[in-house]
């Protein structure tokens, strides 16, 4: 079940596969996502709400991951599949049956394991899934292969916006102003067209998203993004919130950075701290404020956290390129992200930032890795608080 943003195609995917399971022999079924939680969040939640309305009864343990139909004998296994490790919880595994939510985000190797699982008589899987690159495995191998469709294999369905009679005009107006027109997302989530990202990332960026002046005490929220390197750019961006009436603006008022390869010698986590301090002294930071780390700069954080002058409140952000870029271009678009114009390494970035073609001819989406650090560096405090507004059997149907 293939479709645009919040055009039902996961409520339809969880009640066609509740009938399934209800006119199945078997006992055993899966559901696979991202990751626990998001599964949680986004199939578990109305998946039990249809269960209550039709007066399934059920035992659901996060922990145990697993649903239990208790009046039907029957259980539903709860698969996070994050990254390629993932599939060794699936061996030896065997259903009747298999929804599969947001298929395209999952690693191949993972999906092809569940696929390999669903291996008793009569089983059907069901995936359900945004459009993305037409180089992906999922579209080549499944939702365009006339073949398979042919022979009944597959059995793809298309959703549009104006599928979901829950949706008033005014929210497919404002669903469909969130991406630029031209941009690859609203042809993808709302269009529901299957296109490579190519070119420049974000060639929404014009002279409105450049900001001339401020005051600080117009910014409910101070963060400060940061972005470790070792032989290139370490850098550091403070990111000012501004919360008006009706919406919310990202402001990035000030870069600092430390370029390793251009200054000859690399520095130590005691002069980076160091560094931090000097930008939290700048602009009077404290415990309310928060300053994010990367992913990956474990020492960095302890580094931070052990120094006695540095006051702000330390967290880690894990992010997730496609999402940030795709929420970046949002803001963009809207003109609610602006760049302080002395952030001029910022600014030139942003600007030249593209899509990596020999990654689109694989089927991913994924920008080249050159001079983007000031990009990585600005998006944690602005997505930490973005975020926090969204709360091979049988047959297969998309």
């Amino acid at each position: 079940m293939v479709g645009a943003i919040r055009s039902g195609k996961t409520v339809v995917a969880l009640a066609t596969f509740i009938k399934f399971i209800l006119n199945s022999p078997h006992s055993t079924f899966a559901i696979a996502g991202r990751g626990i939680n998001a599964l949680e969040r986004n199939v578990v939640k109305p998946l039990l709400l249809m269960l209550n309305n039709q007066g399934i009864t059920y035992e659901y343990s996060k922990y145990n991951q697993q649903i239990v139909l208790t009046n039907l004998h029957k259980t539903i296994h709860l698969f996070g599949i994050d990254n390629e490790a993932s599939e060794a919880r699936i061996k030896g595994f065997t259903c009747g049956g298999t929804l599969i939510d947001e298929v395209t985000v999952l690693p191949e190797s993972g999906v092809q394991m569940l696929l390999s699982r669903n291996s008793l008589d009569g089983a059907k899987i069901f995936m359900t899934c945004n459009p993305t690159n037409p180089h992906s495995y999922v579209y080549t191998d499944f939702v365009s292969n006339q073949e398979l469709i042919r022979d009944g294999e597959v059995v793809v369905y298309n959703f549009y916006l104006e599928d979901n009679k829950t949706l008033s005009k005014e929210t497919i107006h404002t669903l469909k102003s969130i991406y630029p027109v031209d941009s690859p997302f609203y042809k993808r989530n709302i269009l529901n067209e299957w296109v490579t990202g190519h070119g420049m990332i974000f060639d929404m960026f014009t002279d409105d998203n450049i900001l001339h002046e401020y005051d600080l005490n117009d910014y409910h929220v101070l963060g400060v993004g940061s972005d470790y390197g070792t032989q290139n750019m370490t850098c550091y961006s403070l990111v000012g919130i501004k919360q008006f009436e009706d919406h919310k603006e990202y402001h990035v008022l000030d870069e600092r950075y430390f370029d390793a390869s251009r200054e000859g010698y690399q520095q130590t986590d005691t002069q980076r701290a160091h560094d931090v301090y000097k930008l939290q002294e700048d602009y009077h930071l404290n415990m309310s404020n928060t300053f994010y780390v990367s992913h990956d700069a474990g020492n960095f954080k302890a580094e931070l956290e052990h120094n006695e002058s540095i006051r702000m409140t330390i967290e880690t952000f894990t992010p997730n390129t496609l999402d940030c870029i795709m929420k970046l271009s949002q803001l963009i678009g809207d003109n609610t992200l602006k760049i302080h114009e002395t952030c001029t390494e910022t600014i030139k970035q942003v600007q030249s930032y593209e899509w990596n073609p020999r990654s689109a001819q694989r089927g991913l989406d994924e920008p080249l890795k050159e001079n983007d650090h000031l990009i990585d560096s600005m998006r944690a405090p602005i997505m930490n608080d973005f975020n926090k507004k969204e709360i091979l059997a049988g047959v297969i149907h998309f």
